[in-house]
């Protein structure tokens, strides 16, 4: 098996997601639109019930149905998978990594990405002022701007596990039986930047993932990264107004916030990795 065709067999996890989402949204959207028709007044034109079909189909409880019911199918489906082929490579069970070091590590990385993340965004947007206009106005049509129960549950906790097991779990586990663990980390990271469909998230969530790969390496356990996905995306969630943390309104500023996530996130990995060496070298 060639280089080429190794690469392309890494695609099958991610073409599985896709599947599993397709195979969730379809039957929802079906039960919306006949739901829309049903209520529709005799007479109604088609295009009329579309519009209202479409609509309904950007609220957040529905939006967030499809995504709660398409995270929970991953990770059976991929949690499943994990655990039949990959398993044996965790060193440890969910308590191990408990330990302060790699805990103060995990904590101290999620600001710091926070911040490294805004500047790569912006960086981003500076090259086509559009792509931000694009994000905006997606987060805004998922809800993700005044965020329900349903959707904070999948952007907290559900979606982040799912992701974690498609990406660090499964492509990245079989990427390192091809690969050395930085061509597997960035292929996941490709992966998992093109699977969010528009160019703001993708960047950023390359930028990211390739750090979460890194948990993942070091650690050797999903479950670290996992809560490091999961913190980032609560911060994310839960901090809005990126005024409060950054302030970055003048040049000074704005350096000094890029120095602050640099230290805080090169500072949480050192710690990750001090961690694996004196608690998991044991195992090796």
């Amino acid at each position: 098996m060639n280089k080429f065709t190794r690469i392309l067999f890494c695609f099958v996890p991610f073409l599985l997601a896709y599947a599993i989402q397709l195979s969730v949204s379809i039957p929802v959207m079906g039960i919306v639109f006949a739901d829309t028709v049903i209520k529709a007044e005799p007479g109604t034109a088609f295009w009329s019930m579309y519009a209202d079909f479409a609509n309904i189909l950007t609220h957040q409880n529905v939006s967030g149905t499809i995504s709660l019911l398409y995270s929970v199918s991953v990770i059976i489906v991929f949690g499943f998978w994990y655990q039949k082929r990959f398993e044996k490579l965790e060193l440890r069970s969910i308590p191990s990594f408990f330990n302060v070091p790699r805990l103060f590590g995990l904590v101290l990385m999620v600001p710091g990405l926070q911040f490294l993340s805004t500047y790569v965004i912006s960086f981003t947007a500076a090259i086509h002022p559009q792509w931000l206009d694009n994000y905006q106005k997606l987060m805004e049509t998922a809800g993700l701007t005044d965020v329900l129960l349903i959707m904070a549950v999948y952007a907290i906790f559900t979606g982040p596990v799912c992701e974690e097991l498609i990406f660090r779990g499964v492509i990245m586990s079989y990427a390192k039986e091809r690969f050395s663990f930085w061509a597997a980390n960035l292929i996941q990271a490709l992966l998992f930047g093109l699977f969010h469909m528009n160019v703001i998230q993708g960047v950023y969530a390359f930028f990211v993932g390739m750090f979460l790969g890194y948990v993942r390496h070091q650690t050797k356990s999903m479950f670290p990264n996992m809560l490091l996905h999961i913190l980032f995306n609560s911060w994310g969630v839960l901090i809005t107004d990126t005024n409060i943390m950054y302030k970055a309104d003048t040049p000074l500023f704005f350096v000094i916030w890029f120095f602050v996530g640099l230290i805080l996130t090169i500072f949480g990995m050192l710690l990750v990795k001090k961690a694996k060496v004196s608690s998991d070298i044991s195992d090796n």
